[in-house]
């Protein structure tokens, strides 16, 4: 007998021990997402001949992971979780810039992720603009994940052409199409019916008729610039069976006018500012009077001066005088141009400042003396003095240690601060409040050898208490534009003539220039005694809008909830399909690999292949079950003792032939 007896058992022990070693993986990740559990086969080994001896044979372990096999589905309250039922594989790319390489995934627990340096230049629903960083949708493991992204226009999906799916908030606000179809359905009463209407006179003077049968109804759509806009439709019955129909919106028919009216007493230090904001450009204008323009028709004649000065608003905008003392009229230069104003008033109180100079020859002994007093201030009258060491070494050295002086007394640094001025010897007492005075006074009683030292007073800046009354408004002048008339005609049965679709084309223009053209399908119009009823109208056209939240459907498109009140499909989720699944390459964090043996990727959408749907508000767990798991457990560990009661025998029974040997 021989060591090679030992190797069955060995080779027994050695492959069962593997088979456990992959079953306690297997359940460990129970509950890891996208998980496929591995199966341990055992294969016969060839049987070898070593040094003239036969090894008739053994087994050895061989993995085979179960990707193709099902994994458990689990529930979720979390829109960004979507989970595979069937076949195939999420595609995820580990850049932004999609790659060759290609990753696959059965985890459909998603996140919202920032792309580094990823950023983009939105303009918002009202106009501004601001940057933001770009959010994608992303896996567990921060790889991107991949769909094909909708044409706006008509709102199918390319193929092929797979890119990272962005999903923050700002990601379509600038996706955005005019309505260019709507269609409506109401019914006009065949019975004369007296209404009253603002835009009578303006229709009685487009179609030479009076307004005693016209109907209104508001109506939406999407401009030109992807906003939304409401048009009123008009409808005036002519005669038995024909309708006038017209559009009215809320353009400028001539330029556009705005009034400023200022008001209140005409003080010196009045502040007024004036705003013009052109296309999203602001530009603002300030005037403060002097007190010399003569009231306040002065002071508007200096604002329009300053206003048509100002080459970036009188390139659109001019201003001029108006009517009363204090309203000034800015006019656009041209028909179509809009413009916001706003304006504000600011009444004159401000603060006192006293400047202060002290001079001579710096000696030791030399006095500086300075009197305090406020009424407004209710302070009694201080006295800040300050002798010369001779250390200073010059006046604005002695200047500085005034100042600490003026800091360090309490009553006077509560009506007033000290701060050194532009020459040396000067430094400046400034009002802590507007409106409140005080007087200084400055001498030197004593001095030096040198009798050449001075200190003045001078009021730089006077009190100036304003009376507050200013005040500013402003008012937009608006009129109304209303669109060619058509005509609409109906037969004896109440319904439109005509070869359907019938349809009117309207082409509108709004106050902020801009437009909308459009065919308005008429053909669920009709002319019945009941009155007059609104039953629908549709449009298409998508706003400029931002995204409140996105969730998935059961066909893999991506859905967003929009703050126009829409859901629209973003992206659609395509599905890679493998001739042998089982052969890819597992890598970190349950992401797979094509391989030469698992063959390439079909890709297929699952509204499209019965071999697999998507299922929302789910995810994918492992495909581990438990009981079956723990029953090769057992069976494993049988044969692992079997194995080992073998190897226990085969020793005792080469240790018994060393006995005999011996």
């Amino acid at each position: 007998m021989g060591y090679n007896l030992f190797q069955p058992a060995t080779l027994g022990m050695k492959t069962q021990a593997h088979a456990l070693t992959t079953i306690g993986n297997n359940v460990a990740n129970v509950n890891t997402g996208g998980y496929k559990r591995t199966d341990t086969r055992f294969e016969t080994m060839i049987s070898q001949t070593l040094s003239n001896q036969t090894d008739l044979g053994g087994i050895k372990p061989k993995d085979f992971q179960r990707i193709d096999n099902q994994g458990f589905l689990s529930a979720s309250d979390r829109d960004l979780d979507l989970a595979i039922s069937g076949d195939g594989f999420f595609y995820v790319s580990p850049t932004i810039t999609v790659s060759d390489e290609i990753f696959f995934t059965r985890n459909g627990s998603f996140e919202v992720g920032l792309a580094d340096a990823q950023t983009s230049t939105v303009t918002r629903e009202d106009g501004t603009s601001m940057t933001v960083n770009n959010g994608y949708l992303m896996d567990r493991n921060g790889y991107f994940v991949l769909g094909e992204a909708v044409n706006a226009t008509d709102g199918t999906f390319s193929t092929g052409s797979m890119e990272p799916i962005r999903i923050d908030e700002w990601a379509y606000i600038n996706t955005n199409t005019p309505t260019s179809t709507a269609s409506i359905g109401l019914n006009l009463p065949t019975t004369n019916e007296k209404i009253s209407d603002h835009l009578g006179t303006v229709l009685s003077a487009l179609s030479g008729t009076n307004n005693d049968n016209l109907q209104t109804y508001d109506i939406e759509i999407v401009d030109s610039n992807g906003a939304k806009k409401s048009a009123q439709l008009n409808f005036t019955n002519q005669s038995n069976n024909v309708w006038q129909v017209s559009a009215t919106t809320d353009r400028n028919s001539s330029p556009q006018a705005d009034t400023i009216n200022f008001g209140g007493t005409a003080e010196a230090n009045d502040t007024y500012a004036v705003t013009v904001n052109i296309g999203g450009t602001a530009t603002t204008v300030n005037y403060t009077s002097t007190g010399t323009e003569g009231g306040l028709s002065g002071i508007r004649d200096a604002i329009v001066t300053a206003i048509n000065a100002d080459a970036t608003i009188a390139a659109s905008v001019t201003a001029a005088a108006g009517k009363n003392n204090g309203e000034i009229a800015l006019t656009a230069n041209a028909a179509g141009t809009s413009f916001t104003t706003s304006a504000s008033a600011t009444d004159g109180s401000i603060a006192q400042k006293d400047t202060i100079s002290i001079a001579g020859t710096v000696e030791a002994g030399d006095v500086y003396e300075f009197t305090l007093a406020s009424t407004d201030n209710n302070i009694s009258t201080q006295t800040i003095s300050y002798t010369v060491t001779g250390a200073e070494g010059s006046l604005s050295a002695i200047r500085d240690n005034i100042v600490a002086a003026f800091e360090a007394n309490g009553p006077a640094n509560a009506t007033v601060t000290a701060a050194a001025g532009a020459a040396a010897g000067e430094f400046t007492l400034n009002a802590r409040t507007a409106g409140k005075s005080f007087t200084s006074t400055a001498s030197t009683p004593t001095t030096g050898a040198t009798v050449d030292n001075t200190a003045t007073v001078a009021n730089t800046t006077a009190n100036v208490t304003g009376t507050t009354d200013n005040t500013a408004t402003v008012s937009a002048n608006t009129s109304h534009q209303t669109s060619l008339v058509q005509t609409l005609n109906f037969d004896g049965n109440g319904r439109v003539t005509g070869t359907a679709p019938v349809t009117m084309n309207f082409s509108l223009t709004f106050a902020d220039a801009a437009t909308s053209t459009f065919a308005l399908n008429v053909d669920n119009m009709t002319q019945f005694g009941s009155g007059f009823l609104a039953e629908n109208y549709s449009h298409n056209g998508l706003a400029s809008a931002h995204m409140r939240s996105v969730n998935f459907d059961d066909t893999g498109r991506v859905i967003g909830s929009f703050t126009d009140g829409t859901t629209r499909a973003i992206y659609k989720l395509p599905l890679a399909i493998f001739q042998n699944p089982n052969q890819l390459e597992m890598l970190n964090g349950m992401v797979f690999k094509e391989t030469s043996n698992s063959g390439s990727p079909e890709e297929i959408f699952a509204d499209t292949s019965q071999r697999a749907t998507f299922v929302p508000l789910a995810f994918e767990i492992s495909n581990v079950d438990l009981t079956t798991e723990f029953t090769r457990m057992i069976m494993v560990q049988k044969a692992y003792n079997s194995s080992a009661t073998v190897f226990r025998t085969v020793d005792e029974m080469v240790q018994t032939g060393r006995d005999l040997k011996a």
